[in-house]
């Protein structure tokens, strides 16, 4: 008799939650008018299951814990067009500590977006497991921004991530 495969999980298991992984607590706005200006995506197929379909060439190594963008958070070739405002917007927000950047797209799937390339200031991103400690502070800091600027489409998105983490 054969054993049925136990069921894959949403997410992999998460191996650490890198205590790095930090909010700046007071954003330089001079850091952040350079960020907006300079930073950019560049797609990784480390986090695509599908990288050919975002023009990528396969990915061959070990993801070990690493979420996927089109498999875990339905992040489409259609959502290409639209990234570089999601990450314009985190900035704006002052969603940046390190060499890390957050945002929160419309549908409040949390991005987080790590530097790969400092002369071009190429990021690229995945998605945050609700799991994780850095969601809910990216979470306040992004309501609180959206709701101080006004921001319709912002404070969607806000509510979008509370209900989709299970933030009050």
């Amino acid at each position: 008799m054969t054993k049925k495969p136990s069921k894959r999980p949403e997410f992999p298991a998460r191996n650490s939650d890198n205590d790095k992984r930090r909010l700046d607590p007071n954003p330089d706005p001079a850091v952040l008018a350079v960020l907006q200006s300079k930073a950019h995506y560049r797609g990784s197929p480390k986090h695509k299951q599908n990288p050919r379909l975002f023009g990528l060439e396969p990915f061959n190594g070990k993801r070990g814990d690493d979420t996927l963008c089109d498999t875990h958070a339905g992040f489409g070739i259609e959502d290409l067009k639209g990234v570089q405002a999601l990450l314009r917007r985190g900035i704006s927000a002052g969603l940046v500590g390190g060499r890390l950047l957050w945002t929160i797209a419309d549908d409040g799937w949390i991005f987080e977006a790590r530097r790969t390339n400092v002369v071009n200031s190429e990021y690229h991103g995945y998605p945050v497991r609700p799991t994780e400690a850095i969601a809910e502070p990216v979470y306040k800091r992004f309501a609180g921004w959206a709701t101080a600027n006004k921001d319709a489409k912002a404070i969607n998105a806000a509510q979008a991530c509370a209900a989709r983490y299970g933030f009050e």
